[in-house]
C-alpha cells in the first residue's frame, strides 16, 4: 500500500468556525492598524511586503484560513463553498512570489459569496481583474504562472501568513499600512484598549489646541532629563 507525504494538515478541512460577533468585528475596524498593533503591545502585524492592490482598501473581518502549496488552487477552490458573509479570506501559501493563488475569477466568486477581501502570503494574477472587480486585496505581489489544482492544503486550520499565526475566526484589519490579526480570543481586550488609545490621542490634541506645551502633553521632562550634560 503506498503512503502519501504530507504534512498532518493537509486534507483537514474545518466547517464548524467560531467567529466573533459583528459589533465587535467593526468597532476593531474603526481604529488605524497602528492603534490595534499599540493596542497588542507592538506585535500582530503582517510582513510590510503584505500590500493592498489599491492603496486606499480598507477590510475588515473574521478569517476564513487556507492552507496551500505554492501556486496551487485546489483548496482555494474549495472554500468557495464554506465562506461566509463578511469574511477575509486569508491565504498562506509560503510567501513565494512565483507563483499565483488567486486571480479575477476568485475576486468575483469570493465576493459573490460575501467575503469582503482576501490576505496572500503570496502572489496574485490578474491583478487590474481583481481591482476592477472592486475586491480587497492584499499581497505580496503580482506574477502571471500558477501550478493548477492537485494540492495539498486545508481549510480553516491554523496557518501562518506573513509571519503572524492567523487561525480561523481571527478578526483581520487591513489598510495601506499592512494586515493586523487580532487573536478572536482577545479581540474584547483590544478593542478596549484600542479605544483607551484613541480617547488618550483626542486628549493630546485637545491639549495642543489649549496652548499646552510638547513636553507637557508627553510628559517628556523626566526622558529628558537623563540626557542632560552634567
Amino acid at each position: 500500500m503506498s503512503v502519501i507525504e504530507k504534512h498532518r494538515l493537509h486534507g483537514r478541512i474545518v466547517t464548524d468556525v467560531a467567529r466573533p460577533e459583528s459589533d465587535l468585528v467593526q468597532r476593531l475596524g474603526r481604529h488605524a492598524t497602528a492603534t490595534l498593533v499599540d493596542a497588542m503591545g507592538g506585535y500582530g502585524f503582517m510582513h510590510y511586503e503584505i500590500k493592498p492592490l489599491v492603496p486606499e482598501t480598507l477590510i475588515v473581518g473574521p478569517a476564513l484560513t487556507i492552507l496551500t502549496k505554492p501556486g496551487d488552487v485546489l483548496y482555494v477552490k474549495k472554500a468557495l463553498d464554506l465562506v461566509q458573509p463578511g469574511d477575509v479570506v486569508v491565504i498562506d501559501s509560503g510567501g513565494l512570489k512565483d507563483f499565483a493563488v488567486f486571480g479575477d475569477r476568485f475576486a468575483e466568486n469570493f465576493a459573490h459569496k460575501g467575503a469582503v477581501g482576501v490576505v496572500i502570503d503570496g502572489a496574485v494574477r490578474d491583478s487590474q481583474g481583481i481591482i476592477d472587480a472592486g475586491f480587497p486585496a492584499f499581497c505580496r505581489g503580482s506574477c502571471i504562472p500558477y501550478h493548477g489544482s492537485v494540492g495539498p492544503g486545508a481549510i480553516n486550520v491554523p496557518i501562518s501568513c506573513g509571519g503572524v499565526t492567523v487561525n480561523p475566526g481571527d478578526v483581520v484589519v487591513g489598510n495601506r499600512d499592512g494586515i493586523v490579526v487580532i487573536p478572536r480570543e482577545a479581540a474584547e481586550d483590544v478593542a478596549r484598549l484600542a479605544d483607551a488609545h484613541l480617547a488618550g490621542e483626542h486628549e493630546r490634541v485637545r491639549q495642543r489646541d489649549a496652548g499646552v506645551s510638547a513636553e507637557e502633553i508627553y510628559k517628556l521632562a523626566p526622558l529628558l532629563k537623563r540626557w542632560e550634560t552634567p
